[in-house]
């Protein structure tokens, strides 16, 4: 993947208690039921992160950087 010259920082807030949203974040099965079919995440700094939009067409990929349980998960 080409590396981009900028960054975007994002906050979400997401109304539901921060343990059931943290799972999310680190159980490859949520992570794809949440973002799409395909997808995974390895929660662990260091570790792979792949977004599979629905449809297939456009992906993202990443790396975790921290996880803070269970407040704080940051990527790529």
């Amino acid at each position: 993947m080409t590396e981009l010259p900028f960054s975007i920082d994002r906050d979400i807030v997401i109304s539901a208690p921060r343990e059931t949203v943290f799972r999310y974040f680190t159980d490859s099965e949520r992570w794809a039921r949440w973002w799409g079919e395909g997808s995974h995440v390895d929660p662990h700094p260091g570790g792979e992160i792949l977004i599979c939009y629905p449809g297939g067409r456009v992906g993202a990929r990443g790396t975790v950087v921290e996880i803070v349980a269970p407040e704080r998960f940051v990527f790529t």
